[in-house]
């Protein structure tokens, strides 16, 4: 802006010499000055040159006086970059204290002196001098003005030395005035995740994603451990359906997801959803894991008789089935159905649990060497089954 101004000027005043001087060549008239008792007449011209070149004479000599002072401050400036290039250099190297003392002195006289303090606070941090990076920090706000950048740099280093909490405070302040600032939402995803904000962590990896700050994979991979840690680590039934409320359709088809919620569903005792939640998953595949929850699920036996018993029909050749079938029966006395269920599972995968839920149905119908044998059977100190024939005794 200033260098137009000049050229205005100039362009104006060449303009106005190349009007009037035509009219000064055909009547240039004169100029009388009386000076110490002597009167001095020139042409206008003549005066009007005399008068210029005065004006050039005191801006030359205001330049001269002032030439040292801008020579010595280009050259403490120059002393400044060269320092500061030293000071980063030795920072990138590890070399923690020099850096520090290089970029300190580096501030002085400088264009940029938060740029210089900042970099000290990296080294002091790196020294685990934290309260004077953050005094550098304060230095580095004073000198600028633009604070956002030593903002950031704060934040940065609030999550390097695990402070999360007053980073997640600055950043939220942060995006609420630059909602799309990269930097921060990086910052506000390392914060969010290493502190166990994950509420927090979901809410912004779609605008991160969105902005490219991070690859696709690595978005899912943080979005996926979100959802895991809060359905692994819901504190009350509100919690954690409200966790499972806020997944999308893809999300709560996902077998993690099922899984999760099911697992602190039974904790919680939110019997009849996680009931419901399972059946729908073990329909589409029979899963032991999640076999194993629908099992100790406090819900009606008969009514999860039937329920496997048409899953049966679907894998009649599944041995935890059948084991689920035999230790249901048995709840509910059925000694026959749970007798045939566990022969027909041992016979298919024999297995220490099924040998003991064998131990508990002889003992229930009063066998107790047949008992005995099981729980031989189960802990390994037999090799074969070996039943004694109560009707023969």
């Amino acid at each position: 802006m200033k260098k137009l101004i000049t050229i205005f000027i100039i362009i104006s005043i060449t303009l106005l010499a190349a009007f009037l001087t035509p009219w000064l060549v055909k009547d240039p008239g004169t100029v009388s000055i009386l000076l110490l008792g002597y009167e001095i007449e020139m042409t206008f011209i003549v005066a009007l040159g005399l008068f210029v070149a005065f004006i050039l004479l005191i801006w030359l000599t205001l330049y001269l006086l002032r030439m040292p002072k801008k020579v010595m401050k280009n050259l403490s400036n120059n002393r400044s970059r060269k320092a500061f290039a030293k000071g980063l250099l030795s920072l990138s190297e590890g070399k923690w204290k020099v850096a520090e003392k290089q970029l300190l002195a580096s501030s002085k006289n400088s264009l940029t002196p938060e740029l210089s303090y900042m970099a000290a606070a990296r080294a002091a941090v790196a020294q685990n001098k934290i309260e004077k990076a953050f005094t550098y920090l304060d230095d580095a706000e004073i000198s600028t003005d633009n604070p956002l950048t030593v903002d950031l740099t704060r934040c940065e280093l609030w999550v390097k030395i695990g402070d999360y909490e007053k980073a997640m405070k600055l950043l939220n302040r942060i995006l609420h005035s630059y909602p799309n600032n990269p930097r921060a939402l990086h910052l506000m995803t390392q914060a969010s995740q290493n502190s166990g904000q994950w509420q927090r962590l979901r809410e912004i990896l779609p605008k991160v994603e969105k902005l490219e700050i991070m690859p696709h994979d690595k978005v899912l991979l943080l979005t996926q451990e979100s959802i895991q840690n809060q359905l692994n680590y819901a504190e009350s039934e509100v919690d954690l359906q409200t966790t499972w409320n806020s997944l999308n359709k893809q999300q709560k088809s996902e077998y993690d997801n099922i899984l999760a919620y099911s697992q602190t569903g039974l904790k919680l005792g939110m019997y009849e959803q996680v009931a419901k939640l399972t059946e729908d998953s073990l329909n589409r595949n029979l899963s032991e894991p999640l076999l194993v929850i629908w099992e100790q699920l406090n819900i009606d036996t008969v009514q999860k008789i039937k329920t496997a018993e048409k899953w049966l029909k679907k894998s009649p050749d599944d041995a935890k089935l059948l084991k689920s079938l035999g230790q249901l029966c048995l709840q509910n006395k059925l000694w026959g159905k749970a007798q045939t269920y566990l022969n027909e599972s041992l016979e298919i995968s024999p297995d220490p649990k099924t040998y003991k839920l064998m131990a508990q149905y002889f003992d229930s119908v009063g066998e107790p060497d047949n008992a005995l044998e099981a729980y031989r059977q189960s802990e390994g100190t037999s090799t074969q089954l070996i039943l004694t024939d109560k009707s023969n005794v």
